[in-house]
Parts: structure tokens; C-alpha cells; sequence
């Protein structure tokens, strides 16, 4: 059993969470009808209120929705719908973080320098000791739950706060049985696909609660994340206590960062970045079998699906310009074309802002 199996199952979709970033809650998390009344607060003290937010632990249940609008993908490669994490914090070295599915568990924990991986749908559990080295860095967030919670989801949207953005303010909402504030970013830029990000800012901790993320023509959000319960005690230690249950096999890894970073596909050079704010275009050296080999190489090692991913990349429409030529990936918030001569360009832009960048 490899290792890092216990963990990949949940690459694909989060790995298309941090690219786009954020997630929502269902039913009953947000209270439309009666907002509460707060005192009034302007775009600038929620923008503080973020920054100086200081939680001394926080526990609670993020339930996620993706409607990308994707190609249907076999399996649950991909899938739009709603997925639930259970997290704790109680501080950069202990941490736990649980991603739940209809078939199982994956968890992550960091106790000081112990860190576990465990999958029941593999029936494994790896344990690691940070080196020396690692001793005093935050394994935080790894990098298979990126963009999973609505803090770290508000903190990438807050960072594209430019001299192109408007921010304003839009009223309160009630999340997880919360009172909280909603601020507003708006591109201006027109190459963006995002019309808006809402973020849901508790009116106590000032600690954003909700991250939605709006499409270009869309009345509904294609990506959010948010708390449905949400508590803010220190958890208590044994939530970073791991105990294998019975009947699980128990190995010892190597290096975490290695292994937990593992589901990234080799590229030939650094990623460079063309652009700022909105219009950001990220550009690497990477064919297309490198590019869908780390999926194919995850169907290959499940269990529970039997697909052949070979045709995938034909799936998408060539395309072609004085850029040259290549394939283009579309959804509601991402753009990606992949060109013939091994370069791959991903924006939350239009394909017209990646044929110039290309160019």
C-alpha cells in the first residue's frame, strides 16, 4: 500500500478548490428571511476586523459546494455537489482536519511533531515525525485541503484586493446560528469570470464564517464554503490524539512534505505568473499527459471506480490563434489552455485574456 494513497482520493477536487478558491453551506446554514440587526460597519473596519481577528481555537463542520459547470468526469471525478469537513484548531501545530464522503474518512493531524494520515476506505494509516527542521513551521493548511475552510478561502479573495477592486457592503446574513456582516469584492477589470466574492464576517470574532464566489452571469454562487456549526473553545487534546483502530495497517513515512505534496504533477519549470489582481494568468512548462497523469494515476489506485481516463484530453475543443495552437478548458470560474508547444495557462479569466498572455 502506497503511502500516499491514503490521502489521494480527495486530491482531485480540492486540488480544483484551491485553483478557483472556496465553498457553501446547504440548507438551513444561512437565514435569508429575518438577517439579524447589527450595528452598521463599513467596508474598511470589516476589512480590519478580518486582520485583527485573533480566535484562540476554533472547531466546527464546513460543508462545500462546487457547480464549476465541468465536463461530467465517470466516478466522482470532478463532481459538482456538496461535501462535509470536520476540522479543529487549537493552534499551528495542532490541528485536525477530517474530509467525509458517503464511503468513508480521510483525516489529517498534526500533534506537535506527529503527524497521521488515515483513510478507512484503504483501511491505512501512515504516521510521520517532522524533522528538525519543520519543528516550529505550520503544517497548515496541507496541501490537500487548501481553500477547504472559509478562513483560508477569504484569505486568498482578500489578497486580490487591488486598486481593481470595489469593496463594499451588503447588509448580514446568520451563518451556523451566527450574527455576521457581508462585505463585497467586484472586479473592475472585464477579463475577470468573477462578478463577486460575499464574504460573511462574524460580527464578534470578526472571522469569516462563509466565502462565496459568483460568476460572471451567474445569480447563484459556483463555489463556496462555509461553517454549518461552528464553536470557538480550544478543542480539547484528545481530538489530536490518533489511535489506529483495529485491523488497520500502520506505516511509517518517509517525509510529509513530500508525501502530502505528492499529487502535484512534475512540470518542467517554475510556474510564472503574467498580470496582476484579477487578470493574474498563471503559465508553466507542462504537456497534457503530465497534466492528467496525477488523474489518471488516482482513478488507477481506487478501488470503488473502473474508468478509462485515455480519451479525457481529446474531450476538450481545439483551439488555435497567432499564439499557436492547443486545447481549452472551460468552466464558470477557471479557464485553462494547454497548447501543443508544452505550455499550460490557468486564469479565472476569459480565453481571450490566455490567448494574449500566450501570444
Amino acid at each position: 500500500m502506497s503511502r500516499t494513497r491514503t490521502m489521494r482520493r480527495f486530491a482531485v477536487p480540492l486540488s480544483i478548490a484551491a485553483v478557483a478558491i472556496a465553498v457553501v453551506a446547504g440548507a438551513g446554514i444561512v437565514s435569508a428571511e429575518h438577517p439579524p440587526e447589527l450595528p452598521a460597519r463599513s467596508a474598511a473596519e470589516l476589512l480590519a476586523d478580518v486582520q485583527n481577528s485573533d480566535v484562540p481555537g476554533v472547531s466546527g463542520t464546513v460543508v462545500s459546494k462546487v457547480e464549476l459547470g465541468l465536463p461530467n468526469l465517470p466516478g466522482d471525478l470532478l463532481e459538482p455537489g456538496s461535501r462535509t469537513l470536520r476540522m479543529w484548531y487549537a493552534s499551528p501545530d495542532k490541528v485536525r482536519v477530517a474530509m467525509l464522503d458517503k464511503l468513508g474518512e480521510a483525516d489529517l493531524i498534526r500533534n506537535g511533531e506527529d503527524v497521521w494520515t488515515w483513510d478507512s476506505r484503504q483501511n491505512t494509516a501512515v504516521h510521520y515525525t517532522l524533522p528538525d527542521r519543520a519543528a516550529g513551521l505550520a503544517l497548515w493548511p496541507p496541501n490537500q485541503f487548501t481553500g477547504t475552510s472559509p478562513m483560508e478561502a477569504a484569505e486568498q479573495m482578500l489578497a486580490s484586493i487591488e486598486p481593481g477592486t470595489t469593496v463594499t457592503t451588503d447588509g448580514t446574513a446568520e451563518i451556523a446560528g451566527r450574527s455576521a456582516y457581508e462585505l463585497i469584492l467586484e472586479p473592475k477589470d472585464s477579463v475577470s469570470l468573477v462578478d463577486q466574492v460575499r464574504l460573511a464576517i462574524d460580527s464578534e470574532t470578526g472571522l469569516p464564517l462563509r466565502t462565496q464566489v459568483i460568476a460572471v452571469g451567474a445569480t447563484e454562487p459556483a463555489f463556496e464554503v462555509a461553517f454549518s456549526r461552528i464553536e470557538f473553545d480550544v478543542p480539547d487534546a484528545e481530538n489530536f490524539t490518533f489511535n489506529p483502530p483495529a485491523g488497520v495497517e500502520v506505516v511509517e513515512g518517509t517525509d510529509v512534505f513530500t508525501d502530502l505534496g505528492s499529487t502535484k504533477p512534475e512540470h518542467d519549470g517554475e510556474i510564472t505568473t503574467v498580470g496582476e489582481g484579477w487578470n493574474t494568468v498563471a503559465v508553466v512548462n507542462l504537456d497534457a499527459e503530465a497534466l492528467f497523469g496525477s488523474m489518471t494515476e488516482d482513478v488507477e489506485s481506487r478501488d470503488d471506480i473502473d474508468v478509462d481516463l485515455s480519451g479525457l484530453f481529446e474531450q476538450f475543443p481545439a483551439v488555435s490563434g497567432d499564439w499557436g495552437s492547443g486545447r481549452l478548458i472551460t468552466s464558470a470560474l477557471v479557464t485553462a489552455l494547454v497548447t501543443d508547444d508544452g505550455r499550460v495557462l490557468v486564469g479565472a479569466v476569459t480565453p481571450e485574456r490566455l490567448y494574449d498572455v500566450a501570444a
